[in-house]
């Protein structure tokens, strides 16, 4: 496990905010969380810190797990207060006013932390790049230069002793790095990612608009399997199938609309139907999973999003289920108020093979595409 620095105590002075830019809120979340939220699905500890004047708001957004750590003067000094509460080997240090760093970049950097004990992520260079002597604009080589970035990564314990006994100011981490360890190689990883550092009024608009518009779209997945018995209506997609066995489950276990409801939850990280239905609850026992279906989809549109479409296999030996097909299409799109041809439902065997094949079992399969309304 790595640990992940993340510092937010900057007073943010240029964005010309009446409140601190780790606080502004983007799609109802603020700056800071943005950052947060992406380590910690990644297994990172977290250590936030954060300005004595922001701590209490801060704290709302939080888990008890993540350490705050009131920041310092200056960035350099709050980093170094970050860092007394590292514990594990290595360590990232990332600015909360960049939220659009990604998982992709992050695993990069730890490929690189394998073989080297600090890591640059920076960018190239790309506009012409001119320097100014008494008004005389002298072209220089773009591809000597890059843009550094965070977050910047290192061994734990090099950093915290180049920060504990430094008295100069430097520019970023990694040149306090290189000043106390000058021979060793800083291996460059190199994003060409979207990494903007909110600084200026503008650039709240540009991360906004990259924000919502990876938010417009989500999409889910879900695999639902239950057991064929005896004495057992078999429901399938809200529809009777006329057959000897149905599906057991503390519900009707119709297995279609439960993979198709689970998919939904997927698409918006909001849990799984075991979590929300539990069979330990007596209520649930043989509730229509059209009931089901609903509440949930209910739950997306509270969450600012709509059906944009469905794609559905069944998985089944028997029945044969190629004739119910529109039918149960049709009970899909009516229970939630769509469109037939926003729903797909496929019908496959499993030639004889396992629990499926042997007729013992059948499954269901979804993906759905949410869209923000």
């Amino acid at each position: 496990m790595n640990t992940a620095v993340i510092v937010a105590a900057g007073t943010g002075s240029r964005a010309q905010l009446n409140q601190s830019k780790s606080l502004y809120k983007i799609n109802n979340k603020p700056l800071f969380l943005y950052s947060v939220e992406t380590f910690l699905s990644m297994g990172f500890k977290i250590v936030l810190v954060v300005s004595k004047n922001d701590v209490n708001e801060i704290k709302k957004y939080v888990q008890d797990d993540i350490k705050l750590v009131l920041g310092g003067k200056t960035r350099g000094e709050s980093v170094m207060l970050g860092l007394k509460e590292v514990e594990t080997p290595y360590v990232y240090i990332h600015d909360a006013a960049r939220p659009l760093i990604t998982q992709n970049v992050i695993l990069e950097i730890e490929k690189a932390l394998q073989y080297h004990d600090a890591v640059l992520l920076a960018e190239h260079m790309t506009n012409a790049l001119k320097s100014n002597d008494n008004n005389l604009l002298v072209s220089l080589n773009r591809d000597q230069y890059l843009l550094a970035q965070t977050p910047q990564a290192f061994l734990t314990e090099k950093i915290r002793f180049a920060y504990q006994r430094s008295t100069q100011y430097f520019d970023d981490d990694i040149a306090l790095y290189q000043a106390f360890y000058p021979e060793d190689k800083v291996q460059i990883v190199f994003n060409a990612d979207p990494n903007i550092k909110v600084t200026y009024p503008r650039d709240f608009l540009y991360v906004k608009q990259h924000l919502e518009k990876e938010s417009f779209m989500r999409i889910g997945h879900s695999f639902d399997i239950h057991q064929l018995v005896d004495n057992r209506p078999l429901i399938l997609g809200g529809i009777e199938i006329p057959y000897e066995k149905g599906l057991l489950g503390h519900s009707d276990a119709d297995v279609l609309l439960h993979a198709i409801a689970e998919s939904m939850l997927g698409a918006l990280s909001l849990g799984d139907l075991g979590t929300i239905y539990p069979d330990t609850d007596p209520d649930n026992k043989n509730m229509s999973s059209i009931k089901i279906l609903t509440t949930i989809y209910d739950l997306i549109r509270q969450k600012g999003y709509e059906i944009g479409n469905i794609d559905s296999t069944v998985y089944a030996e028997l029945p044969k289920l190629n004739p119910y097909i529109n039918k149960i299409r049709q009970s899909i799109s009516k229970t939630l108020g769509i469109s037939i041809d926003q729903v797909s439902v496929k019908a496959t065997t499993y030639e004889q093979l396992d629990s499926i094949g042997k007729g013992q079992a059948i499954a269901a399969e979804a993906v759905v595409l949410l869209k923000k309304v």
